[in-house]
């Protein structure tokens, strides 16, 4: 996806895509299955099975299978993250740490009041499971709240606005397609 002098970019969002799958499992005490991260966005089972397996493989997650008494079936893969898990974990926050720290040395005057050590000690897949859920059981003043959903809600305005606008163009290309036949 980047031309190779683009390493960094890449490096830097497997590692923070890395953060937010450990940050998800550490979440889950009793362990994390396929079927807990496909509630987070429409992932084929295949590339969460394959992205679970090969971090399993490399020593970061530990599974456990187990069947449930009640269930009938396959047994369940529950995933936890290993010792090794979380060294890399306190590993990749170091580092993305560092990166966030030169973006506010080199952009001091977007004096930014992201607390990006609290970010990556809690950000989890879970904000994208239904994001204006998220934001309202947070412990934030309700200005805030307001704030995020109204940036939220002209987001969406103006995506709505695109698809309106391609969808019209679309109709009338197919409009004059059937008038030309």
């Amino acid at each position: 996806m980047w031309p190779k002098e683009f390493k960094f970019f890449q490096e830097f969002f497997d590692d923070f895509r890395l953060i937010f799958i450990f940050n998800t499992v550490k979440n889950f005490q009793n362990g994390l299955t396929y079927y807990d991260l496909k509630k987070y966005g429409n992932i084929p089972h295949s590339k969460i099975y394959r992205t679970m397996k090969n971090l399993e493989n490399e020593g970061f997650l530990d599974m456990k299978k187990e069947t449930l008494s009640n269930e009938c079936g396959r047994p369940k893969h529950l995933y936890f993250l290993s010792e090794r898990g979380e060294e890399k974990l306190s590993e990749l926050r170091f580092k993305i740490g560092k990166i966030f720290e030169f973006i506010k040395l080199r952009f001091p005057e977007s004096n930014s009041d992201l607390d990006y050590e609290k970010f990556l000690n809690e950000a989890t897949f879970q904000v994208w499971s239904n994001p204006v859920d998220y934001i309202l059981s947070q412990d934030i003043p309700v200005e805030e709240k307001l704030s995020v959903l109204s940036g939220m809600e002209s987001d969406i305005l103006s995506i709505l606005e695109k698809v309106q606008k391609e969808k019209k163009k679309i109709e009338k290309t197919i409009g004059l397609q059937i008038e030309m036949s």
